[in-house]
């Protein structure tokens, strides 16, 4: 454990939007201009040999959540061939009270609509898809107590509901998770209000073995980073260090599962909390989602072999703590989220399709 303490409340309604912008320099991208349409492609800034594969980025709108289901800090991911979200925050229309969810909602025959219920509310957990379902790990149900527990869902028919798996060793929030390998991985977050750099897996295929302990991240214990599988390695990305005074982090880490080893990557240009991250292919990251004081638009492609960042587009709104969902090869949903520090939380959907346009 490495960290600093902090108390949720002040985490969630103040600390995550105070004014700290840190400006990166020196970026390649190409990017599409804010109407994303087609045209107007135009490559900006001055490294322009930083990213061997380049590409183009279309954002729409997708077919939005009824108002009364936006949220921010929930899971997401594809069962059954289906979009699902789970969990999260809303707040009421006055913003006097705040609301911790344990519903889902579902993206079906064109419309959203309720699916299975968590066993109880959660939000700002760590999660994971892959074709088994959809996995949650940790969060909280009221911002102050953290949880251990760990939850499953694998279909989405009328009998489905969440399965209960082995707990995980500490109540993590704001943790990351990814899964690879069909093993699932939790890292990084806070654990009775301390920051932690700790991270363990649950072997999907071995479930009642339960959480084994992995190497710990050699960098400062944080929250609100993303954990990315992308071909045979994790990445972390970012995070929040220490809350006063702000402190967004831009290093980047690869994990080896065989070698149960880090390796620190040079740092990134621009430092942020909050992102969200899927792979593009087996080299490259799509992140979006970044907060560092302020909530971003931007849409990125990372290179984890030199750390360069290319912005390809821009979100239909700024929006953080929200999933980034991988619908097929090239296309991405980003569903709801928090889009600014006044309690709001958005029901807009943003749809990202990202093409090569190296031949």
């Amino acid at each position: 454990m490495n960290g600093f303490s902090l108390r949720m409340k002040v985490w969630v309604f103040v600390g995550f939007f105070i004014a700290c912008i840190i400006p990166g320099n020196g970026m390649h991208y190409i990017a599409k201009d804010k109407n994303r349409g087609e045209n107007n492609m135009k490559l900006v800034g001055v490294n322009q040999n930083d990213l061997k594969e380049k590409y183009s980025c279309s954002v729409t709108d997708g077919v939005f959540l009824p108002v009364e289901w936006a949220r921010g800090g929930h899971a997401g991911g594809i069962i059954d061939g289906h979009i699902i979200v789970a969990g999260g925050t809303n707040w009421s229309k006055d913003k006097a009270t705040k609301y911790w969810l344990k519903n889902t909602v579902l993206y079906k025959d064109g419309q959203w609509m309720e699916g299975p219920g968590l066993p109880k509310p959660l939000a700002y957990s760590a999660f994971g898809c892959n074709d088994t379902g959809l996995y949650l790990a940790g969060g909280t149900g009221d911002g102050e107590i953290g949880s251990k527990e760990v939850y499953w869902l694998n279909a989405l028919n009328k009998e489905s509901k969440w399965k209960s798996l082995p707990d995980l060793p500490e109540a993590v929030i704001f943790g990351a998770g990814a899964i690879l390998n069909n093993t699932f991985y939790v890292t990084c977050g806070s654990v009775k209000d301390q920051s932690i750099n700790s991270m363990w897996c649950l072997d999907l295929n071995y479930i009642e073995k339960g959480w084994k302990e992995c190497k710990a991240v050699p960098g400062a214990g944080r929250v609100l980073s993303a954990l990315v599988a992308c071909g045979e390695y994790l990445y972390l990305i970012g995070g929040l260090k220490g809350f006063s005074p702000l402190e967004p982090l831009n290093d980047l880490y690869r994990y080896t599962p065989e070698k149960d080893e880090w390796k620190q990557l040079t740092d990134l240009p621009l430092k942020g909390y909050a992102w969200v991250a899927q792979p593009v292919n087996e080299k490259h990251l799509l992140v979006t989602g970044r907060a560092d004081g302020m909530v971003h638009d931007g849409i990125w492609i990372i290179d984890p072999d030199n750390s360069s960042m290319t912005e390809v587009g821009h979100l239909i709104i700024p929006s953080a703590t929200a999933p980034l969902i991988k619908v097929n090869e090239n296309h991405y949903w980003l569903v709801g989220g928090e889009p600014d520090s006044n309690k709001n939380r958005t029901e807009k959907v943003s749809v990202i399709e990202i093409k090569s346009l190296t031949k």
